[in-house]
């Protein structure tokens, strides 16, 4: 059900008052979502065209349709309307000429995600907040100034658990100051829990934090898992890895925790580097650095629980690689697969048919637009997939992939800049996309990723900068 809002114009009735002659009368969106406790997002303008000047001239817009409690605020420029059963008033000058007003909407506590509020016929998405600026983590008794790298899957309970990195002194990279926290959610997106802290490398051997979260379900048991990077001593995970080493003293170390319930409670840090980077293996013996997603993982149809990978060379340099990490005994034990042969960072993973995977990378070879490759036999080989262009800012970004049914679900920055946050879709297995789904057209952080939310919805949280995570529950059949 939609939130129907129209507009109309009454004219001050005091003789002191110009009565103008309207000649345009328009609402133009931006395509900015309304957030659930955020009033300062425009959501788009209001013009008035005019061939005389009012200095003051009533603007009422009426909400019609549903039940009005989903709109907690209308607001026009720096006027906070006055809400009145079905209408919002505004009292506001009208000038000679063009008179533009900015108008922002505010979802009630309460308001559908599912739903829109349609202004003058044009619908503005409702999402809630996942993360905001200077936010507590509640179990360490402190608050973290940025928030980056999300990850979000759904439970078999229906539990959305969103993590990402707690930045505390800063938004930069590892080594920092850096956990891995999580927010649950039981309705749908609406609210979201207090942050906790799902991952912390503090006391374990290695360098300073522990970042970059992918997060899977094991829906066999409802186990969650979560990856995470922890730096080693020698610096930067990355830059700082060497080859042929699993040491945390000059090695990038790969990080598990687990929850049985629900996200409330973590395991400690189980490390599997030694595991995943095989440094007896001849195949690995280029490999420095490997490391997760970030973002999601996914359950295969037999069970096998996979992260998407990325494998970086002796102290950072080329090339690099998508890769997988895997389990087939629900997470007792951990490999790796052979690399992805046609470059890759940053990956993302779907299951395209039973024991076919599609992994999608950033970078590859060429920067101008992300690599895909399909692999039959767990990345022993594997064979690239020639696609639609799926492009990428000039910058790069992560990404994130999802199937539904028979579809598959893209989220990234669709532009040369990170901006234009877009869903795009494939009923092909990937060869081809659409023009996608702008759901965010602003300019962010630009990471985000997917889940399903009950079975009509797909989730999105997303980067809206370094401070804020966002979150919007997109019906299906917005997509058709």
């Amino acid at each position: 059900m939609k939130t129907f809002v129209s507009l109309s114009l009454i004219f001050a009735a005091a003789a002191a008052f110009a009565v103008p002659t309207l000649t345009e009368f328009r609402f133009d969106a931006n395509g900015t979502p309304a957030f659930i406790g955020r009033n300062d997002l425009p959501v788009g303008q209001l013009s008035l065209q005019s061939t005389e000047r009012a200095d003051k001239t009533a603007v009422t817009v009426s909400i019609k349709g549903t039940d009005t409690s989903d709109l907690a605020q209308l607001r026009l420029g720096p006027t906070v309307g006055q809400i009145s059963g079905d209408t919002v008033t505004f009292q506001v000058p009208v000038h000679q000429g063009l008179s533009t007003y900015t108008v922002y909407a505010v979802p009630s506590k309460t308001a559908d995600l599912r739903r829109k509020i349609v202004i003058e016929g044009v619908g503005v998405r409702i999402g809630s907040l996942v993360t905001s600026p200077n936010q507590a983590v509640t179990d360490v008794g402190r608050n973290s100034r940025n928030f980056r790298i999300p990850g979000i899957v759904e439970t078999p309970k229906g539990t959305l658990v969103a993590v990402f990195d707690n930045r505390f002194n800063h938004p930069g990279d590892l080594p920092a100051d850096i956990t891995v926290g999580v927010s649950t959610s039981t309705d749908g997106g609406t609210t979201w829990s207090p942050i906790r802290t799902a991952l912390n490398c503090e006391g374990y051997d290695g360098g300073v934090g522990v970042g970059d979260p992918c997060v899977l379900v094991d829906p066999s048991n409802g186990r969650i898992w979560i990856a995470g990077l922890r730096s080693p001593k020698s610096g930067h995970p990355i830059w700082r890895s060497v080859k042929g080493s699993v040491s945390p003293a000059d090695c990038g170390q790969f990080i598990l925790a687990y929850s049985d319930d629900e996200g409330q409670t973590w395991s400690k840090p189980i490390n599997i580097t030694l595991d995943v980077k095989r440094p007896n293996d001849p195949d690995t013996k280029d490999w420095g650095c490997l490391f997760q997603g970030p973002g999601a993982g996914i359950a295969m149809a037999d069970g096998t629980l996979v992260f998407p990978a990325q494998i970086w060379g002796h102290n950072g340099g080329a090339p690099h690689h998508g890769v997988l990490v895997y389990s087939k005994d629900h997470g007792q034990t951990w490999t790796s697969s052979a690399q992805m042969p046609f470059g890759g960072s940053e990956s993302t993973v779907a299951e395209i048919e039973p024991g076919v995977l599609l992994l999608n990378t950033r970078e590859g070879m060429g920067a101008a637009s992300r690599t895909s490759a399909i692999t039959r036999d767990m990345g022993k080989t594997w064979e690239k997939l020639e696609t639609t262009p799926l492009r990428q800012p000039g910058n790069l970004c992560q990404a994130a992939l999802l199937k539904i049914g028979d579809r598959l679900y893209f989220s990234n920055p669709n532009a040369w800049s990170r901006s234009a946050m877009s869903i795009r879709t494939s009923d092909d297995k990937g060869k081809t996309w659409s023009a996608g789904l702008i759901y965010d057209p602003r300019a962010c952080a630009g990471y985000s990723s997917l889940c399903t939310v009950g079975e009509d919805s797909i989730g999105v949280i997303y980067e809206g900068n370094s401070d804020y995570h966002y979150f919007l529950r997109i019906p299906l059949k917005d997509f058709e």
